[in-house]
């Protein structure tokens, strides 16, 4: 599925509340595209919130583990920032092995949708961003196959820049 160029990209990820990877472009563009994604969703109301996990990576892996062990939270936690909105984590090739395994457990409990409610650490949406498919990177070890699929339920292509 390709984004439209304009403003406002419409398809099946953009009225919902699923989770899905934005693949290619530049990060600018993927950033964009995702806040559009994010104002066209039922979660337009909430906060957007967007972590790049190569720069921020110790943030988001306290956040992670934070909210794993809520008594060890030292971070703001951006999970709870993004709660009723949507949290947009770009480049997420770039995590560790580590920080992709607390990432899984976080896309398992959210179980492949938005969860309103119950036990979810926040009630709201979980965007991926990457310049590049992951399979090269599942394919050498430096990415989880488990995390891929848990993510990519729903792929947005951008037209390279």
């Amino acid at each position: 599925m390709s984004s439209s160029s304009g403003p406002h990209p419409r398809g099946s990820a953009g009225g919902t509340e699923s989770e899905f990877p934005l693949v290619g472009g530049t990060a600018a563009r993927r950033d964009q595209v995702a806040r559009a994604f994010h104002r066209e969703s039922p979660l337009h109301d909430g906060p957007f919130v967007s972590v790049d996990c190569g720069s921020d990576e110790e943030r988001l892996r306290a956040a992670l583990e934070g909210w794993l062990e809520p008594g060890e939270a030292k971070e703001p936690n951006p999970y709870q920032a993004a709660e009723r909105g949507t949290l947009f984590l770009d480049q997420v090739e770039r995590l560790s092995l580590d920080s992709q395994r607390l990432l899984l457990v976080l896309a398992q409990r959210l179980g492949g949708a938005a969860i309103t409610g119950g036990d979810a650490p926040c009630a709201g949406r979980l965007i991926t961003g990457n310049p590049n498919g992951l399979a090269e990177a599942v394919a050498s070890g430096r990415f989880l196959s488990e995390l891929l699929d848990a993510l990519d339920r729903v792929r947005v292509q951008l037209e390279s820049a």
